[in-house]
């Protein structure tokens, strides 16, 4: 991989980072329960993450990304739009909220895995934990939600 690869590697983290921050900042504005507080926390944990990469980016003496990706654009307005039929708001988002902490760990599994770059792997190892505990308590979120049903 060259530096472009890797820079681009952590574009690719901050991108999906601000997609999950955003549909997390959504749903909890959306949700009357505890499960908002839950939400708002993930968000910021997205948040200072990518800002952390960002600065990363910039150090690197490129532009880090500044928004969310097209195909996470598209996957939360698919989102949006099944949560908005959906009898039970909360489960919902739940359930979308648990697909994009798939993305997040697999773009951050992806960098770990596949980059060349020392700095972009110990980047993406340092924040695994996180990564990880997020998309684990969404996935236990998401298998409490489908008991109740």
């Amino acid at each position: 991989m060259t530096t472009h690869d890797d820079t681009a590697t952590l574009n690719e983290m901050i991108e999906v980072l601000h997609d999950g921050q955003s549909f997390y900042d959504e749903a909890a504005q959306h949700v009357h329960s505890d499960l908002g507080s839950v939400f708002s926390r993930m968000a910021r944990t997205k948040a200072n993450i990518a800002t952390d990469l960002s600065a990363k980016v910039a150090a690197r003496g490129d532009t880090p990304a500044e928004g969310g990706s097209f195909a996470g654009s598209i996957r939360k307005f698919y989102a949006e739009l099944r949560t908005a039929l959906a009898s039970d708001k909360a489960a919902a988002y739940v359930v979308q909220l648990e697909e994009f902490e798939d993305r997040i760990l697999a773009a951050f599994r992806k960098a770990v895995e596949e980059s060349n770059d020392e700095g972009v792997r110990e980047i993406a190892q340092r924040y695994m934990p996180e990564v990880t505990r997020d998309h684990n308590d969404m996935r236990a979120l998401k298998k409490i939600q489908q008991a109740r049903a």
